[in-house]
């Protein structure tokens, strides 16, 4: 009788019952160009143009909440298990890691996603060297052979933040403009560049060619939502995987503002202008800047008049000050995203 119950059981184990824990997993890596922001609900889609269209005139007016039969309040984790989305990410990158050819691949990462820390825990399993960013020194003298140097492998490598490579500058994009092509062209052997989606989308820009291998994280839908600790019916998770582009990240942030009637999510300023969004944009694709290096970018700006913007995005709780860093907060990042696209700002494709 054991004997029996093992066959039936290694039975189940071919036809792919031992796969479950894997077919669960929703984390799936695609080519950048593949990226589609999820659908919202129709009644969802005239209510975010009818918010939209009241901010743009200085109206702010709270979205009323749209009851779910299976919703139901628990507690949300802001952070959340990687180790399925690096697992994506190896079986995505598996092949091309194992061969012999001086390649490089391209990995987007949104605000707030973690991206870069999936490919930190991915690279660290496959025992790649995490490069050590120049620094502005050797960025003002373009010194891309000392920076080489200091690395201590010359083999398979992850940049984990390409921000940390240029500055919104004449000098600062040099250093980017002379790496770039050193990287593609395999002198420096393979590699993984991770770059925040903000900062590439102005890469492409300024760049005459259009970069191959470039590849993201799919856009969370409400199968995902759940595997990271959302739970809520699914009408209420395909709005929240709309109204946060599919970012995990965001989503946690928002879930957990929502559930907290003590919390809100910040608005900026009535009186926001174009100095601030000058300012939201430089922060936002640096990911951090300090007071001086967001003097050296917007010179236009009176030193004045910038700091009284930061004190007052400070005050409003769209902008964090952290040793002399000035960053976006998480909890601002959908109303940054919003006020920057009103203003015909470039934006990244998530």
């Amino acid at each position: 009788m054991n004997g029996l119950f093992e066959i039936y059981l290694g039975l189940r184990s071919k036809k792919g019952y031992s796969n479950s824990m894997a077919d669960s997993n929703k984390w799936q890596v695609i080519n950048a160009d593949d990226f589609h922001v999820p659908a919202a609900p129709t009644v969802t889609k005239v209510q975010q143009q009818w918010k939209s269209l009241l901010r743009l005139l200085g109206i702010h007016e709270s979205e009323p909440e749209e009851e779910d039969d299976n919703d139901h309040q628990s507690t949300v984790k802001k952070e959340f298990d990687r180790r399925p989305a690096v697992k994506a990410l190896n079986n995505h990158l598996n092949e091309w890691s194992k061969k012999k050819e001086s390649t490089v691949c391209f990995l987007l990462d949104p605000p707030f996603s973690s991206t870069d820390d999936i490919a930190c825990d991915w690279a660290k399993q496959k025992k790649w060297k995490i490069l050590t960013p120049p620094d502005n020194t050797k960025i003002r003298n373009l010194d891309i052979d000392g920076w080489w140097k200091e690395q201590k492998n010359k083999n398979n490598w992850l940049i984990n933040d390409l921000t940390r490579y240029l500055i919104r500058t004449s000098y600062g994009l040099s250093f980017i403009r002379e790496l770039l092509p050193r990287i593609l062209f395999g002198e420096f052997g393979k590699g993984l560049v991770v770059c925040d989606s903000w900062m590439f989308a102005f890469i492409q820009r300024i760049w005459p060619l259009k970069f191959s291998k470039v590849y993201c994280f799919a856009a969370a839908g409400p199968e995902l939502l759940k595997q990271v600790g959302i739970h809520a019916g699914n009408k209420s998770l395909q709005k929240l995987a709309a109204r946060v582009h599919g970012n995990v990240g965001i989503a946690l942030t928002v879930r957990s503002i929502e559930q907290n009637e003590d919390r809100k999510l910040p608005e900026l300023p009535g009186e926001a202008n174009d100095i601030t969004s000058f300012i939201l944009y430089s922060v936002l694709m640096h990911r951090h800047l300090s007071s001086s290096q967001l003097q050296e970018i917007l010179t236009m700006l009176p030193a004045e008049e910038l700091n009284l913007q930061l004190f007052q995005l400070k005050q409003y709780g769209i902008l964090n000050y952290n040793e002399d860093q000035w960053g976006i907060n998480v909890e601002a990042y959908l109303a940054v995203r919003d006020f920057l696209n009103n203003r015909a700002f470039l934006l990244d494709i998530f």
